[in-house]
């Protein structure tokens, strides 16, 4: 992005209920020029935002959970310590029911019961508005659960 004046999202015509998600996620510049996340169990406003949660990528906000256009973080538990800056690094998402647990590379980061959230949805990947930044997402695995 050469920097943006409001948050933009990729979004999957794909819905899903109870899922694993696995991915690989990279940020050029790590520095806190920008962030992006991956929004799980959303839907796109005709204002162009999005609604639902998002697992968060960026300094500061690594491993976090934002429910976006709705309650904000839900959970501010920081995953900075487990990120290779610069590097890839491996993001994954467990929705089951109420809870939502997330991981990089390997280390917990999320463990959330939340009742009065979404438990369906679309996917979507979001750059944030801000200054020019890149991210890079690469081999996603989805599996649905029962």
């Amino acid at each position: 992005s050469p920097g943006l004046d409001d948050n933009e999202w990729l979004f999957s015509d794909l819905a899903a209920e109870n899922f694993a998600l696995a991915f690989d996620v990279k940020l050029s510049q790590d520095n806190g020029a920008g962030n992006s996340g991956v929004q799980l169990r959303s839907e796109p406003l005709d204002s162009g935002e999005a609604r639902g949660y998002q697992a968060d990528v960026g300094p500061g906000w690594w491993g976090k959970l934002y429910d976006e256009s709705a309650r904000g973080l839900l959970s501010d538990k920081s995953g900075e310590q487990h990120v290779r800056t610069g590097d890839w690094n491996r993001y994954e998402i467990r929705a089951e029911g109420s809870r939502v647990r997330t991981w990089i590379n390997g280390n917990a980061c999320v463990d959330l019961d939340d009742p009065a959230g979404k438990r369906r949805g679309q996917f979507a990947l979001q750059i944030h508005s801000g200054g020019p930044m890149e991210v890079r997402f690469r081999n996603f695995e989805l599996q649905v659960l029962d």
